[in-house]
């Protein structure tokens, strides 16, 4: 392989690798939104339940919510690992590009 075709290669290698940032960074913004709706229904479920209303029931929903808020927070856990690693890659083909 000649030192163009190479060079090809690692380009196609490298846009692939924004792409998939690209696309982890979509997730992960859509998770932090989801996440903050339910920081929100937590704390409104908090509030319903402290002001007397049905207390089973709001306190089934408290329950839900923050499980439902303890795994969108996971998700963003797992896009924060995911995007490391890509970046990781990232760098890693900037090094072998840059090199001459």
């Amino acid at each position: 392989m000649t030192d163009t075709q190479h060079l090809r290669t690692l380009l196609g290698k490298r846009l692939e690798v924004v792409q998939e940032i690209a696309r982890l960074n979509a997730r992960q913004l859509q998770n932090r939104q989801i996440a903050s709706g339910l920081e929100l229904e937590v704390m409104l479920c908090e509030r319903n339940l402290s002001r007397g209303e049905d207390a089973t029931a709001a306190a089934q929903r408290l329950a839900e919510a923050r499980a439902q808020h303890a795994a969108a927070e996971n998700a963003l856990a797992e896009d924060a690992r995911d995007l490391m690693e890509w970046h990781g890659q990232l760098d890693a083909l900037d090094r072998e590009i840059s090199e001459p």
